[in-house]
C-alpha cells in the first residue's frame, strides 16, 4: 500500500482546502437536530381567504434525491378545492359505454391488485415566464427565488385498466371521461357557462396503461386531502393537469369528450382562434442545472460539480450533456441510477474551471424517443410545456 494510500488521500476536488470544494458547515442548517442536520426547505405556500394552504410551490433546487417530500409537492387546482370526503364515504362511479356499470366504494378498490408508480410530475404552466425570456423581454427568471411547478412522488394504488376491465369495455369505448369533486366556473368562460366539476377525457390507450392508476397514496402514506384524497387519478408522462384529483366520476364515452380545459386552456396553437390547436399531453424532454444554482453569480477558480436533473414523459433519459460556452460545445454527463421509466434522473458533471473569464452553463437532454431538448422553446399564445434550453452566466475568479 502506498503512503497515499495509508493516509487516506482524496482527490483534491474532494479535498476541504480545495477552492471550491466541500463546506465543513452547513450554511443552511437550521440548528435543531432530529438524528443528523439538515437544511431548510421552504415551499411557497398560497393561501385561500381563510388562511388555509391552497397551492404550494416547490423548493426543486434545494431537493437533494428523486422522490419530493409531501409536504413540498406542489399543488394546482383550477377551482376552489372541496369539501372533506372521508374514505368510507367516497364511492366512485363507472358508466357509459360499459357492459356492467357500477359504484364501487374505497375498500372494494383496494381489493384489486395494487401498483406502486414513480413519477414526476409537472404543471404545464411551470416556467411560465421563461416564454417572454426567450424572446428577449425582460430579465431572467429564478427557480430558485420563484420556486417551482414541479415534483416527483412514489405513488400507489389500482390500476385504472383493473376497474375498466371489470366494468367490460364495449368495441365502442374510445375515451375515459373523469370528473372531479372540484368544481366552478373558468374565469375566461363565455357568458352562460354553468358551473362543472374539473374533467379530462383520457383516450383509451393511455387510459389502459398499466402505470395510469386510481392512486390513494403517496410517498407511503395515506393521500393527503390538498393532494386528492381519498382517491385521485394518476397519468405518468402527461402534463399534471391530467391527474385529476378527487376522483368522483369514469364515463366511458364513444368520441373526445368536450371538455372545457381542453382546447380552451391547455393546448398549443398560436391564438385562441386558431383552427389548427393541438391537446397538451406529453411532457417534453427537460433538464435544468441545479448546482450552480440559478443565482450564482461567481465561483473561485478550481474543480466544481455541476449537477441537476433531467426528465421527459416519452421514455427515459438517455443522455444530458452540460456546456459551459453557451452551447459551442458540448460534454457528456455521468447519469446516476436509479433509471425509472418516468422518473427524472439525476446527473452530474465535473468542471476544471481553471481561467479566469465569464462562462455560461447550461444542459440538454435527450430521452428514449430521440427527442433533443431544444434551444428554442415551441411557443403557444397558452404559455405552456416550456422545455427549452435556459443558460445562467457564471465569473469564475
Amino acid at each position: 500500500m502506498s503512503t497515499q494510500q495509508q493516509e487516506g488521500a482524496v482527490p483534491d476536488f474532494l479535498r476541504m482546502d480545495t477552492p471550491g470544494g466541500p463546506e465543513s458547515t452547513n450554511p443552511h442548517s437550521s440548528g435543531q437536530w432530529y438524528g443528523w442536520p439538515s437544511k431548510e426547505m421552504n415551499p411557497v405556500n398560497l393561501p385561500d381567504d381563510e388562511g388555509r394552504v391552497k397551492r404550494v410551490r416547490t423548493p426543486v433546487m434545494d431537493l437533494e434525491g428523486l422522490i419530493t417530500p409531501t409536504e413540498l409537492h406542489y399543488v394546482v387546482q383550477h377551482f376552489d378545492i372541496p369539501e372533506v370526503v372521508p374514505a368510507d364515504k367516497w364511492t366512485l362511479s363507472i358508466d357509459g359505454e360499459v357492459k356492467f356499470p357500477f359504484t364501487l366504494n374505497y375498500e372494494e378498490l383496494r381489493r384489486f391488485p395494487g401498483r406502486t408508480v414513480r413519477t414526476v410530475m409537472e404543471c404545464s404552466g411551470s416556467d411560465a415566464t421563461y416564454f417572454e425570456y426567450s424572446k428577449g423581454e425582460g430579465s431572467k427568471p429564478s427557480r430558485t427565488q420563484e420556486r417551482m411547478i414541479l415534483s416527483a412522488s412514489e405513488w400507489t394504488g389500482t390500476p385504472l385498466v383493473s376497474v375498466l376491465e371489470h366494468a367490460g369495455l364495449t368495441d365502442k369505448a374510445l375515451y375515459i371521461r373523469a370528473e372531479g369533486w372540484d368544481e366552478g366556473l373558468p374565469g375566461t368562460a363565455a357568458p352562460g357557462t354553468e358551473p362543472f366539476f374539473y374533467d379530462k377525457g383520457l383516450p383509451r390507450e393511455k387510459a389502459l396503461h398499466p402505470d395510469t392508476i386510481l392512486a390513494w397514496a403517496q410517498n407511503g402514506q395515506l393521500l393527503e386531502h390538498l393532494h386528492g384524497a381519498p382517491v385521485r387519478l394518476l397519468v405518468p408522462g402527461w402534463s399534471g393537469n391530467w391527474s385529476i384529483k378527487w376522483i368522483r366520476r369514469l364515463q366511458v364515452m364513444d368520441h373526445m369528450p368536450d371538455c372545457w380545459y381542453h382546447y380552451n386552456f391547455y393546448y398549443f396553437a398560436d391564438s385562441a382562434d386558431s383552427t389548427e390547436k393541438e391537446l397538451i399531453t406529453t411532457i417534453g424532454v427537460k433538464s435544468m442545472v441545479t448546482h450552480p444554482n440559478d443565482d450564482t453569480e461567481s465561483l473561485p477558480k478550481g474543480t466544481h460539480v455541476v449537477r441537476g436533473y433531467a426528465w421527459s414523459g416519452a421514455g427515459k433519459i438517455t443522455q444530458v450533456e452540460v456546456s459551459v460556452d453557451g452551447g459551442e460545445t458540448w460534454h457528456a454527463t455521468r447519469l446516476e441510477e436509479p433509471q425509472d421509466q418516468w422518473m427524472w434522473v439525476r446527473w452530474s458533471y465535473l468542471w476544471d474551471a481553471n481561467k479566469n473569464g465569464k462562462y455560461c452553463v447550461m444542459s440538454r437532454a435527450t430521452d428514449a424517443a430521440g427527442r433533443v431538448q431544444s434551444r428554442e422553446p415551441r411557443y403557444n399564445n397558452m404559455r405552456k410545456n416550456f422545455s427549452a434550453i435556459v443558460g445562467y452566466d457564471i465569473t469564475i475568479s
